[in-house]
């Protein structure tokens, strides 16, 4: 797995561009990368300003975390104006309601783009999105996707969407990101979201609360044995010359091997 961006956030918050404050907090509670809000956080009248205050936060301050930044929806003017303003900075942007090859057409800018997948449309035109140089990832927008196909925001109603991300994310390299978990006092249900999430392949999960980092952790991130296994079992891999082998009474071939490869891939995201 050669992904575009082999480091990447298992667990980005969301913090809106306008309350840079929450920044330290995340921080302290474990966030390995903040998506900086412009879009659905910030009302209308206050986009101008907090675009400018958020160019001169990234501008005098590292939070040293990978950041992202979510811009308002290109066919509109604020949209346009976040890029042509921010695209100074060496981030990636995630591009909200991206749905075909045309959208490319509006972004003149050499960046590294998101876009974020809401949209029926954006699930039919995935293959010709995720193709394009300018992305590295693709980011799961289930709140939404489910209200435009009339669906609960259940985890079997968005099963197609995700393997949908997921299978595009694996032919082209990208990082995947899920969607947040929206009921942040529904723990339970949400350890459970977050558990299936990496079951199916998702490499990281965006969170909304600080208290949602941990559990995103728990489970994306693996354990120190689970790396060491994974560094033994390469190790006698090679020594096999790239043969069938038993370790611990299990048989290891190519596919095993990929997978403990990208098992440390995914390790050296732990901070």
């Amino acid at each position: 797995m050669e992904l575009k961006m082999n480091k990447f956030p298992i667990c980005p918050i969301f913090i809106p561009a306008n309350k840079l404050n929450y920044v330290e907090k995340a921080i302290k509670a474990g966030a390995d990368g903040i998506i900086f809000d412009l879009e659905d956080s910030v009302l209308s009248n206050d986009k101008a300003k907090a675009r400018e205050d958020l160019l001169k936060y990234l501008l005098r301050n590292n939070p040293n975390v990978i950041i992202y930044i979510r811009v308002n929806d290109i066919n509109a003017e604020n949209g346009l104006r976040d890029i042509e303003m921010l695209s100074e900075l060496d981030f990636t942007f995630i591009i909200p309601k991206f749905e075909n090859e045309e959208d490319f057409k509006k972004i003149s800018k050499n960046i590294k783009i998101i876009p974020l997948i809401e949209t029926p449309l954006a699930i039919n035109n995935l293959n010709k999105i995720a193709k394009n140089e300018k992305v590295i990832g693709l980011s799961f927008g289930a709140a939404d996707f489910s209200s435009m196909i009339g669906s609960e925001m259940s985890w079997d109603a968005m099963l197609y969407a995700r393997s949908k991300i997921i299978i595009e994310c694996s032919i082209n390299n990208l990082i995947s990101i899920d969607s947040p978990f929206m009921d942040i006092l529904n723990t339970d249900a949400f350890e459970n979201e977050v558990r299936k999430s990496k079951a199916i392949g998702m490499h990281s999960k965006a969170v909304i609360n600080p208290s949602q980092i941990n559990i995103i952790k728990k489970y994306f991130l693996p354990t120190e044995e689970e790396i060491i296994e994974a560094k033994e079992i390469i190790e006698l891999y090679k020594k096999s010359n790239n043969g069938v082998f038993s370790y611990k009474g299990k048989v290891v071939d190519k596919p095993i091997i990929k997978i403990m490869e990208n098992r440390l891939i995914i390790s050296k995201n732990k901070i």
